[in-house]
């Protein structure tokens, strides 16, 4: 591995990583060079605002931390990417770039996805990137608020708390900032309770997000948000049918009316992403399926097709999801897939008619009885103990750098990462002993 500037020493040591999905390390995309930085705070998940409470409460910070990453990958400028409804909001960033000339505010419609980097930067730039490809290949750098807002108390501070909102049937919907490895539990009891008998969690959204039914599960560094439902829900019940019975609906009752096609966001923007040829891929056996299921290759598991497109109620994003995974085991990816014909894409015509409005989406999730604001609280929350998982994001897991019955304070170091590997180091979030070490290292204070 190429030794790093010091700039990405310092968000490696720290800890950082892309605040939801993956949790990609920041250090990589740090030491890229770009012409532009993005700013990803459309948040597009419904009931969600984490971003907008960080960007409400802590603007300057994050626009440090955007002009941190401008600096370090050498960019012309950088851009926040926020939907236009939001405009009390705007002006406060406004403000905050005030009188920083290589920093910009980019409007978004309220879309869904509008997040999806690859919307993003066409939105944003204009530019398609090249089909299974990343943003970097068009020259630009996506990050999301959480992680400016990281990167720029490095210097005080590794990683040690989460942002993340709590909403959906809980009694008092929140933001909560919170001590890295505490409870689902203790999150939503923070929300004052779950307002339903059979609570179940939707961790990372109502789209993407999984399904959690262990509360005693630890927040992470990527924990964005818990949508907290009753198990009955019909989205939960979607959620959790599971791969067979997916497959049996999808065999049985998918007409190829092609909408999840049609509507699906990385098809508008002239990727090849066909989930409903995956979905005909069902009527084969295995091996006959593989002309049909590497169109499932470019799919970014946005789920839109899944919960918005299909007048079926079928799964085809699900079962792209799976069908995705089944060919990695074989090593099948776009680029060594005889779809790949090396043609750049192409934005449909008919893109601009197709975005699906959050509002819409919300209607048909079943959410809008749980819409409500979801403030930043600011008063600390101190567990007694919190379980932090060696692994919590993309690359290697961190390996424990502490024993049993150590005692340790907040910040310091628990695990670490070979500089050779992809990875960062995990560290306390609270003072106290360690306790127990597994996949996690579990502190009581």
């Amino acid at each position: 591995m190429t030794a790093l500037p010091e700039f990405a020493r310092l968000i490696r040591r720290a800890g950082v990583v892309g605040a939801g999905g993956a949790g990609f390390p920041s250090y990589v995309k740090v030491s890229s060079q770009a012409e532009t930085v993005i700013v990803n705070a459309a948040e597009c998940e419904p009931l969600l605002q984490k971003d907008q409470e960080i960007l409400t409460h802590f603007a300057p910070e994050v626009v440090y931390g955007l002009e941190s990453m401008v600096s370090a990958t050498g960019a012309s400028r950088g851009v926040i990417a926020i939907k236009e409804k939001h405009a009390g909001l705007i002006k406060i960033l406004e403000k905050a770039i005030a009188g920083k000339p290589t920093l910009s505010i980019h409007r978004l419609e309220d879309y869904y996805p509008a997040g999806d980097e690859y919307c993003q930067v066409f939105e944003v730039t204009g530019k398609l990137i090249p089909m299974g490809g990343i943003p970097l290949q068009v020259g630009v750098v996506v990050a999301n608020v959480e992680s400016l807002y990281n990167i720029s108390q490095a210097e005080k501070t590794p990683v040690v708390d989460t942002f993340l909102t709590v909403a959906g049937a809980v009694k008092s919907p929140c933001t909560l900032r919170l001590p890295i490895g505490v409870s689902i539990a203790e999150a939503v009891a923070l929300a004052g309770g779950a307002a339903a008998k059979d609570p179940i969690a939707l961790d990372g959204g109502a789209m993407m997000g999984k399904v959690v039914a262990d509360f005693s599960s630890p927040l992470t560094k990527t924990s964005g948000g818990l949508i907290i439902l009753p198990r009955e829900h019909p989205l939960v019940r979607r959620k959790n049918a599971g791969r067979a019975s997916f497959d049996r609906a999808g065999k049985s009752a998918c007409d190829q009316c092609s909408l999840c096609t049609e509507l699906c966001p990385r098809y508008l923007l002239g990727y090849d992403i066909q989930p409903h040829k995956v979905m005909r891929s069902l009527l084969f056996s295995a091996a006959d399926r593989k002309p049909w299921n590497q169109w499932s290759l470019l799919c970014c598991e946005c789920k839109l097709c899944s919960l918005f497109a299909c007048p079926e109620n079928l799964n085809p994003g699900d079962i792209c999801g799976f069908t995705k995974t089944d060919l990695a085991a074989k090593k099948v990816y776009w680029k060594n897939s005889p779809l790949n014909r090396g043609q750049p894409p192409h934005a449909h015509p008919l893109r601009p008619w197709r975005k699906i409005p959050v509002s819409q989406l919300k209607s048909r999730l079943g959410l809008e009885d749980y819409e409500a604001e979801a403030p930043l609280r600011h008063e600390p929350y101190a567990p007694k103990t919190v379980r932090i998982l060696l692994k919590q994001h993309v690359g290697v897991p961190a390996l424990p750098v502490v024993t049993v019955g150590q005692t340790v304070k907040r910040g310091d170091l628990l695990g670490d990462v070979p500089e050779a590997q992809l990875g960062v180091p995990v560290h306390a979030s609270i003072n106290g002993r360690v306790t127990a070490i597994q996949d996690f290292v579990e502190i009581t204070a």
